[in-house]
Formats: C-alpha cells, sequence, structure tokens
C-alpha cells in the first residue's frame, strides 16, 4: 500500500466536496422546479457548453494565430466555462455561466494577475537624483562618454 501525500488528500477532499455541493444543488433545482424540469434544466447548460464549445473552436481557427494581449487567458477562461456547463450538475452550471460574464472573467484575470505578479517592495516609487549624481548607460550597462562641444 503506497504513501498518500497531501495533495493527493487535498484533491480528493476537493472532489468529494464539490460532489456532495452538486447533489445539494440538484436537490434544491429539484425541489424547486421538479424531477422533468430539472433534467431539461440540465440537458439545456450541457447543449449550450457544447454549442459554446463549438463556437470558439471555430474562432481560434479562423484567428489562426496565437495573440500575447489577454485574449488567450480570456479565451482559456471561455472554454473552462463551457467546460462547466457541460459537467452535469447544477453548481458547475453556475460557475460557468457566472464565467461567461466578460465583467467576471476581467475580475478572475486580474485577481490570477496579481496572484502571479511578484510583490513590489515598499519604500519610495521614484527616487530624485542631482544632475551630477547620475549618468546615462550604454545597453551594455557601460557609462555612455560625453560629446565633445565642435
Amino acid at each position: 500500500m503506497g504513501i498518500v501525500n497531501d495533495k493527493t488528500r487535498f484533491i480528493g477532499l476537493a472532489l468529494g466536496l464539490w460532489l456532495a455541493f452538486e447533489i445539494v444543488a440538484f436537490a434544491l433545482v429539484l425541489r424547486a422546479v421538479g424531477m422533468l424540469a430539472a433534467i431539461a434544466l440540465g440537458l439545456a447548460t450541457t447543449a449550450l457548453g457544447l454549442a459554446d464549445v463549438k463556437r470558439l473552436l471555430s474562432v481560434w481557427r479562423a484567428r489562426g494565430k496565437l495573440r500575447a494581449d489577454g485574449a488567450m487567458a480570456d479565451g482559456a477562461l471561455q472554454a473552462l466555462a463551457s467546460l462547466l456547463l457541460i459537467l452535469p450538475g447544477f453548481a458547475s452550471d453556475v460557475a460557468g455561466l457566472a464565467l461567461k460574464s466578460p465583467s467576471v472573467r476581467s475580475a478572475v484575470l486580474s485577481r490570477l494577475r496579481q496572484r502571479g505578479a511578484p510583490r513590489a517592495a515598499s519604500g519610495p516609487q521614484t527616487i530624485d537624483l542631482e544632475p551630477h549624481e547620475w549618468k546615462h548607460l550604454t545597453a551594455s550597462g557601460r557609462a555612455k562618454r560625453k560629446r565633445r562641444a565642435p
């Protein structure tokens, strides 16, 4: 019998909690709208997710190349939203529908960028120097030579 590390336990716990949350969400929807409507709603969100995946694939094929201006991360979040809609369960559908909103995606992206950005050092951001306290440097880091007046 192998040793189970902490990451495996965390993933198992997260999946178990997600499954329990999905069951509770389904029970609440079932109670609110009934069995047939709940099944129809689940199938409709799956169809919406599949149609959106098809749309995303056609957009990506039409572009033909990747852009580095944040559109790739936004597209990845749109694909995640479609995947969440395809998965069975109403809790994942709510998360997928939320990610379909551009404002939610931009908030998630800014939060992810803040997490990945290095922490700024505290202290002044601007330092004032007198003209004799600094000099221009070349790309290699050497001091530029001053031009002689003709």
